[in-house]
């Protein structure tokens, strides 16, 4: 039976809650409510009045008592979590599934690793190639993968970045110029590879209302900038596409551009190293140790680590970078594979108050070259020893063709 009702009769102000109960009413069949991209008004930054309006709908329609009973099942979409300051009475009723914790749902936020393997092998496509280009979202014991831009490289038989035919990295600059204290450092670090601490809280799902470094790390995070570790509470950049929208966006902001310089000599670094300049790499040491550390932490062994992976973090574009690798009869410090076999692989062995010697020794000694079976080519090693007295490093750096 339906109930119908003359256009004059209902009121302009009628709202969508009084016409599902209407409905319901007199069908007693409970809706099911779909809304997609929910934070459009958020993300377009819509007028407080507008905003509060659309709240207050949201709020009527899922936190009345009234029209409860009139709602199977709610199911809303957006990139950013529900809204958590801007009304008094929240819409904390909904279960949510994020890409900070997308609970069990994890495995279908994206493709998995098994799933991205099987692809590869049926279209063609290097699997270690496409892993440093797209992985990275780990969750739940998932590896987790962009699905749009594995897509578009199986289709295309390239791995590239795809991520700016549907976002920006002007998303990264404009919360960069934020220039929150503690902001740069980490980016420093998140460059080369590392992680960075992070409460994600405080963030209040808006953004109007950053306040802190966490809170836009916490936005980069739902946006995919950022890749989040629940356990450890940290956050990192996941692969070798959001790595290349990070490098563009700290080219244009001002306030970057000792970072924008730091990267384009660690370029400049790489090619050294490859061409056996043993004083350009000791003096480049010399820099990023001075970037990643304070005079208390200066001298310890996380300190020298910290100022090999920035001085290399150019090769994240070319190389998987593996740290406190095992390999041959023990652990090597710093491994560099390469992503194509042009590349030479890279050993690089650390020593503190030593010899450069002693570090190369130790390489060939304990035959770290050995667990590279998989590559055949030239093999770089590298021997650094830093000296705290004079805060200076030295190198050696030796060719082996493994054949």
């Amino acid at each position: 039976m339906r109930r119908e009702y003359p256009q004059a009769d209902i009121p302009d102000e009628y709202s969508l809650a009084e016409s599902i109960l209407e409905i319901y009413s007199v069908t007693g069949k409970a809706f099911v409510i779909l809304i997609d991209e929910y934070d459009v008004l958020v993300r377009e930054q819509a007028s407080e009045d507008l905003f509060a309006s659309y709240l207050s709908f949201l709020n009527g329609l899922f936190k009345s008592n009234t029209v409860r009973q009139a709602i199977s099942l709610a199911y809303i979409t957006g990139i950013l979590p529900v809204v958590r300051d801007r009304v008094q009475s929240k819409l904390n009723n909904f279960e949510e599934y994020t890409i900070l914790d997308a609970q069990e749902l994890a495995e279908f936020i994206g493709f998995t690793d098994q799933e991205v393997q099987t692809l590869c092998v049926e279209h063609g496509l290097n699997f270690d190639e496409c892993k440093s280009w797209y992985n990275g979202y780990r969750q739940h014991g998932f590896e987790i993968y962009n699905p749009q831009s594995v897509v578009k490289a199986l289709s295309r038989k390239k791995c590239k970045s795809y991520w700016s035919m549907t976002s920006t990295y002007q998303v990264i600059a404009e919360r960069l110029r934020d220039n929150f204290k503690g902001t740069r450092d980490s980016v420093i670090r998140m460059l080369a590879g590392e992680e960075a601490d992070v409460r994600v809280a405080s963030y209040m799902n808006t953004l109007t209302d950053f306040a802190t470094r966490d809170d836009v790390f916490t936005y980069l995070m739902h946006i995919g900038y950022l890749a989040y570790d629940e356990e450890n509470e940290t956050c990192r950049i996941p692969n070798r596409e959001i790595w290349q929208e990070w490098e563009f966006a700290v080219a244009v902001v001002d306030e970057y551009e000792e970072t924008d310089r730091i990267i384009k000599a660690s370029k400049e670094l790489l090619a050294a190293t490859i061409d056996g300049d043993e004083d350009a790499v000791a003096k480049a040491l010399d820099e990023s140790h001075i970037h990643v550390t304070s005079n208390r932490s200066y001298n310890n062994e996380d300190a020298l680590q910290s100022a090999i992976y920035l001085a290399y973090l150019y090769a994240i574009n070319k190389y998987t970078v593996i740290r406190e690798a095992t390999v041959g009869k023990g652990f090597a410090d710093v491994v560099y594979v390469p992503l194509k076999e042009t590349e030479p692989a890279m050993i690089i062995e650390l020593k503190r108050n030593d010899c450069v010697e002693s570090a190369m020794d130790q390489i060939k000694e304990k035959r770290y070259f050995d667990s590279l079976s998989h590559y055949k080519g030239n093999l770089l090693f590298v021997g650094v020893n830093y000296g705290e007295k004079k805060k200076t490093h030295t190198c050696k750096i030796e060719h082996y063709v493994k054949g």
